[in-house]
């Protein structure tokens, strides 16, 4: 039940930690050094749902005036690299497709001397989502595969049970997130080798989808998963052997790779630093975990010139990588995101307005690393910035937007809606969590307050009850169940489905599904 839910932070107690939704054991990894004697859990965040981008950050140009764009761009990152304690960071930063700005910043690992520098490897998280979908599209190129495609098409092994199947999910469900399939992963270390993706779906059987696949968008990391077997199958080729020669190497990315020993053998790379809310900080070096069915969700290793390079490419028509068309489409947007207007996700790229320009970018978040890479295709810009810590660096990406592009500075948009309409969300839902698990919470409104009614295993006289608090528009925070964790966000969507107008509650982790109530005779009011 929901309270004992495998949630988006660290669940110290018990045998699996949850970041992002991609779950590991509680194992010491080879090669792990940490700074504590306490038992390691090593977890991977492989993105949360993301947020509209903020309008303050770090001080940028404008609150320097007599700093020239160099300086104020390292403020940037060294005033973000404070907040989110990042011993270590690399920027590379394009105008008008050239260079403008490119180096290391502070220590590849806390407390040691060895300066990071523009060649310094990091894990790069979710940005590797962008890989998958161009291997994927690479597919397509070929006309070997049409998005349109069901997946069973290519996986026929694989299975789903409860009331949607997995015939229902099609390639493009699983490149925009749209699939449905809950964010969780069962032995995420396990199985590994070039079967590991084959023998995982192999493995869903009993796997139940959060509502039917194309409904709305949810991330979903083992759909990315499911997506890099799909270009594997298509391809010909393991999906770690397929993206190193025919996406890295086509795209010039010589820095970029999966394999960890790779990475320690170029002797340039940074340590992974996690803190933990008792003040300890867990270090993570390279080969610390690997998860060969988490590759084409989160694995990847990279430096700030080989993204930027990456986003200059795409930009610029898919060079040797992708057909102009199939560039194109990865930054088209695809599904909108329920958040705010023109928050969308395209093909592993996310679409945005910031400040009144058209944005495309991809954040990544594992244990001990984080990245953030933003362009702005209409300036042929680039921002890639990489730390050493859990937290990507995203204020200082938009920071470094505002130092450049001076973009629009008037006041941003009011998203507060009136609490009197809340009523809207108000009843009965069924949920389904990331394990499968279902229950059921109620929403309901007092005065100008959203509440969420949880049931309490412990004691089923006397529920859980959170307030509701609103971020923008549809969507609110709610408190999280276990002091000191990060809240949970929780969307209402009003969608159209099978015939009926149905309210949703989306969350990355557990989906409900809004009650009928019992119809009054008397009542011609249209029901749910």
């Amino acid at each position: 039940m929901f309270p004992t839910l495998r949630r988006s932070s660290l669940l110290v107690a018990g045998t699996v930690s949850v970041l992002g939704g991609l779950a590991l054991p509680a194992v010491e990894p080879e090669g792990l050094d940490h700074q504590h004697d306490q038992p390691v859990v090593a977890a991977l965040d492989l993105g949360p749902v993301p947020k509209p981008a903020d309008r303050t950050f770090a001080p940028g140009r404008s609150l320097t005036p007599a700093a020239s764009v160099q300086t104020a761009i390292e403020l940037c990152v060294e005033t973000d690299m404070v907040a989110i304690g990042a011993p270590g960071a690399a920027a590379t930063v394009i105008h008008h497709g050239e260079v403008i700005f490119n180096r290391g910043f502070g220590f590849k690992r806390e407390g040691e001397p060895e300066l990071v520098d523009t060649g310094t490897r990091f894990r790069i998280g979710s940005a590797t989502k962008m890989f998958t979908a161009a291997a994927v599209m690479q597919q397509v190129d070929a006309g070997l595969v049409d998005l349109d495609d069901p997946v069973r098409e290519w996986v026929p092994e694989f299975s789903l049970s409860g009331q949607w199947p997995a015939e229902a999910i099609t390639v493009r469900h699983l490149l925009t997130h749209t699939s449905a399939l809950p964010d969780y992963y069962e032995d995420p270390l396990g199985p590994t080798g070039d079967q590991a993706l084959t023998d995982w779906a192999a493995s869903l059987g009993e796997t139940r989808l959060h509502s039917p696949p194309g409904t709305f968008w949810n991330y979903s990391n083992p759909g990315f998963s499911l997506a890099g077997l799909v270009a594997e199958r298509a391809g010909g080729l393991p999906y770690r052997e397929l993206t190193a020669g025919r996406v890295f190497a086509a795209a010039g990315m010589t820095a970029t790779t999966f394999d960890p020993q790779e990475v320690i053998a170029s002797g340039n790379y940074s340590w992974g630093h996690h803190p933990s809310p008792d003040g300890h900080t867990t270090v993570y070096a390279p080969d610390a975990y690997q998860s060969r069915i988490g590759d084409p969700a989160g694995q990847a290793f990279s430096n700030a010139g080989d993204l930027a390079s990456w986003a200059l490419m795409l930009m610029d028509g898919g060079g040797d990588v992708l057909s102009h068309s199939s560039a194109l489409a990865m930054q088209t947007r695809q599904v909108d995101l329920d958040l705010i207007p023109d928050s969308h996700y395209g093909l592993g790229i996310f679409a945005e307005k910031y400040k009144g320009l058209d944005v495309r970018q991809h954040g990544g978040n594992l244990y001990g690393w984080g990245a953030y890479l933003l362009w702005v295709p209409d300036e042929r810009f680039v921002v890639s910035v990489l730390g050493n810590t859990t937290y990507y660096l995203r204020a200082a990406a938009y920071c470094i937007v505002d130092v450049v592009l001076e973009p629009d500075s008037s006041d941003p948009p009011d998203y507060s809606t009136d609490p009197t309409t809340w009523i809207a969300y108000t009843g009965s839902y069924e949920f389904t969590d990331n394990r499968g698990d279902v229950f059921q919470a109620d929403v309901e409104l007092l005065g100008d307050r959203l509440f969420a009614i949880f049931p309490n295993p412990a004691d089923p006289s006397s529920p859980t009850r959170k307030e509701l608090t609103q971020l923008y528009l549809d969507t609110f925070s709610m408190e999280a169940f276990v002091e000191g964790e990060r809240d949970y966000e929780l969307t209402f969507i009003d969608r159209r489905t099978a015939g009926s107008q149905r309210m949703w509650l989306r969350n990355q982790w557990f989906v409900g599904l809004r009650i009928p109530p019992p119809r009054d005779t008397d009542d011609r009011r249209t029901p749910d």
